[in-house]
């Protein structure tokens, strides 16, 4: 079972990273699914097969063995009190579960796409801040938080430069980073935070302050 990484941070927030890299017959073996979740995976497209099992995978292995709904904005909620989120890339598929609203992203490392595309994301005040040295790698974090943001909001398609900002922080892995989400008439606090696995950044936001 290629769990490449466990996240385990009691009463906070548990994350699991699986490495789709079996074939979809030993999933489908160590997952033995039920009549409903097999005609779901039958329906899929390829990849979004191997993805559908390698959450299931996920779900297994955190304890929460439930299909997944989306309501009416595509947010990810399980049939009891813990809140999920669930994030791809490049054959990774991580899943969070938490007592608290919870968004998670994960991102392999591009950085000549990540430093193209700086001034959609990064607001003028996270630039005076924004180092230059080891910048491509606050740019994937920043990038991270804000879609973390966005998934913990709901998918509300806000805006990444007027909606999301994320204060000074610093290179350390697990170390809080405070960000908010601002409208007209509120900013609320969240507090994210990540992990570098391989050569992907693993980023988990919680609505815990």
């Amino acid at each position: 079972m290629p769990i490449i990484d466990y996240i385990n941070k009691p009463n906070l927030v548990k994350i699991i990273t699986w490495e789709v890299s079996e074939t979809n017959e030993e999933l489908l073996d160590f997952l033995q699914l039920n009549e409903y979740r097999i005609e779901k995976y039958k329906t899929l497209r390829p990849k979004q097969a191997r993805e559908y099992l390698g959450l299931r995978a996920c779900l297994k292995e955190l304890g929460v063995d439930y299909d997944v709904n989306y309501d009416e904005k595509g947010k990810p909620y399980l049939p009891t009190d813990a809140e999920i989120s669930i994030t791809h890339s490049y054959g990774k598929v991580s899943v969070g579960v938490s007592d608290f609203a919870i968004g998670i992203d994960i991102e392999l490392s591009r950085p000549h796409k990540i430093s193209n595309i700086k001034n959609k994301f990064v607001r003028k005040d996270e630039q005076e801040w924004l180092p230059k040295i080891d910048e491509n790698e606050y740019l994937h974090i920043i990038w991270g938080i804000k879609e973390g943001l966005y998934k913990l909001n709901g998918g509300n398609l806000w805006n990444f430069l007027n909606h999301y900002r994320i204060e000074a922080f610093e290179l350390e892995e697990n170390k809080p980073i405070a960000c908010w989400i601002s409208d007209d008439e509120k900013s609320l606090k969240y507090t994210a935070y990540y992990k570098m696995i391989e050569d992907h950044y693993l980023i988990w936001v919680l609505d815990h302050e």
